[in-house]
């Protein structure tokens, strides 16, 4: 049921970026697009995973934090999805909006959730969540140079490589949770 509910409030927004992606004349806009398309699906993994934790969790124990968590959470996935949905219109000002929830997130949400594991909530320090951090603040700086126009060519390859990269990571990391191996 979650992954429904997530589907259907990030695929219009989705649709609405690639439309960016696919009609906009500018480079700059386009690569940036497409960066926020890639983060657009990604975070709506993130949604749907977070959420879905939360439920399995709360089955098998009953803890406040919990309840912290994914108030947290919702509230993350309302800021990004106002940007994403932003992001089909104006760029830039989306962007900041998703980062801007991003953070939030990484400053908010302190357990980890591992409904298979004997500890099922895990305490996850500010120090663990400080390359994000830095990551989304970089992205908040290099965001508002792009929007005065500032280098705006070389950031929007910046931002879409970071994205790419962002996205990159979590796949590799979820691949590795699986025990996923390469077989030739």
């Amino acid at each position: 049921m979650i992954y429904q509910i997530i589907f259907l409030l990030f695929s219009p927004a989705c649709l609405g970026i690639l439309k960016q992606v696919i009609w906009n004349a500018e480079l700059t806009h386009q690569l940036l697009a497409a960066g926020i398309f890639l983060l657009c699906i990604e975070q709506a993994n993130m949604a749907n995973q977070d959420l879905q934790k939360v439920a399995d969790a709360k089955e098998k124990i009953a803890d406040v934090r919990l309840n912290n968590f994914q108030i947290t959470t919702i509230i993350t996935i309302t800021i990004e999805l106002i940007g994403f949905y932003l992001s089909s219109i104006f760029i830039g000002w989306g962007l900041i909006l998703i980062l801007f929830g991003i953070i939030w997130f990484n400053l908010f949400a302190n357990i980890k959730i591992d409904v298979s594991a004997e500890n099922i909530i895990q305490t996850w320090n500010i120090s663990e969540r400080l390359p994000v951090l830095i990551a989304d603040v970089v992205g908040l700086i290099l965001t508002s140079l792009w929007m005065l126009n500032i280098a705006d060519l070389w950031i929007s390859w910046g931002l879409f490589t970071m994205a790419v990269v962002f996205c990159g990571i979590k796949l590799f990391l979820y691949f590795k949770s699986l025990d996923f191996r390469w077989e030739i």
